[in-house]
C-alpha cells in the first residue's frame, strides 16, 4: 500500500485557503496513491481563535467533499484532523474515509496538549481506533501522543501494525518528535506513518520533518521543514520479516511491565 503523506503549509485561522490548498495537495498525492494522510487541525492551522466557528460536524460540506473525495478518485483518506463538534463540546478527531466514499472510523484525541487551548477548548476522547484498511490492522495517534507509549502498545496487542499520528508538532521539541515516533515504532514492531504540519502561528513555528518508519525503525525518507507531499510504503512481506526479527529478539513482545 503506497500512502501520500501531505507536510502542508497551513495559513493560521485562514480555514477557507487552508481548505482550498489543502485539497489541491490532495490531488496531487491521490493520483499515486492508495491512501492519502494529511496533518493535525491542517483547516485552522493550530489557531484556535474563534474556534467554535471553524469547527466541523458530520455530514456538513466539508466531510461531504471529503468523502465524495475519496469515492472519486477511489483512495482510503485520512483527513488528518479536525475541530469536531459533538453536542456541546468540541473534539480533536480523525477520520479514516473509505473508498466508497464512507467513514468507516474515528478517533479523538485523548491526550490533549495541556499547555495550550487545545486542552482548555477541546474535550477528550475516551477509546482507541482499530480499523482494517487494505487488509491491514491500523489505528491511529495523534501528535503529543507519541509521548503515551502505553497506547500504541494497547493497539499492537490488537493486531495493529500500522499506526497514523497526523500532528502539528513544534519545531523547538522536533528532537523529541524524531525519537518517540522512531521509538514506537521498534518497541511495537509496527509501522508509523508520521504526517507533520509547516508554518508558523505568532512565535510558534510547526517543525515538519514527517517520517513513514518502519518495525526497525528507519524511515523511507528525510523530512524537512518545508512544504512537501512524502510518499510511503507499507509492504506487507516486507513487514512479516521485520516483525519475525523483532519478535527473535525480543521474545516475542514482552510485556515490559506494560498493564
Amino acid at each position: 500500500m503506497k500512502i501520500g503523506m501531505i507536510q502542508m503549509e497551513a495559513a493560521a485561522g485562514n480555514v477557507e485557503y487552508n481548505i482550498s490548498h489543502g485539497f489541491k495537495l490532495m490531488e496531487e498525492a491521490a493520483s499515486s496513491s492508495d491512501m492519502v494522510v494529511l496533518p493535525e487541525l491542517w483547516t485552522i492551522g493550530y489557531n484556535f481563535h474563534d474556534l467554535e466557528t471553524k469547527t466541523v460536524q458530520i455530514g456538513d460540506s466539508l466531510i461531504e467533499r471529503l468523502c465524495n473525495f475519496a469515492k472519486f478518485h477511489q483512495i482510503t483518506l485520512i483527513p488528518g484532523t479536525l475541530p469536531m463538534k459533538k453536542g456541546k463540546h468540541i473534539y480533536n478527531t480523525g477520520f479514516i474515509i473509505n473508498k466508497k466514499g464512507e467513514i468507516q472510523a474515528s478517533y479523538s484525541k485523548r491526550h490533549l496538549f495541556h499547555e495550550y487551548l487545545e486542552y482548555e477548548l477541546m474535550k477528550p476522547g475516551t477509546r482507541l481506533m482499530v480499523t482494517e484498511i487494505d487488509g491491514i490492522q491500523c489505528g491511529m495517534g495523534i501528535c503529543f501522543e507519541l509521548y503515551f507509549h502505553k497506547m500504541f502498545r494497547k493497539m499492537s496487542n490488537k493486531g495493529v501494525t500500522l499506526v497514523i499520528v497526523p500532528a502539528a508538532w513544534p519545531a523547538n521539541h522536533i528532537a523529541h518528535w524524531n525519537v518517540l515516533a522512531k521509538a514506537r515504532a521498534i518497541e511495537n514492531g509496527i509501522y508509523v506513518c508520521a504526517v507533520n504540519m509547516v508554518g508558523k502561528y505568532k512565535d510558534a513555528v510547526v517543525g515538519g520533518h514527517s517520517m513513514f518508519i518502519n518495525p526497525e525503525g528507519y524511515s523511507s525518507f528525510e523530512g524537512d521543514m518545508k512544504e512537501h507531499i512524502y510518499y510511503g510504503e507499507y509492504e506487507a512481506s516486507r513487514y512479516k520479516e521485520l516483525a519475525t526479527t523483532r519478535n527473535v529478539i525480543c521474545l516475542d513482545k514482552p510485556d515490559w511491565g506494560i498493564r
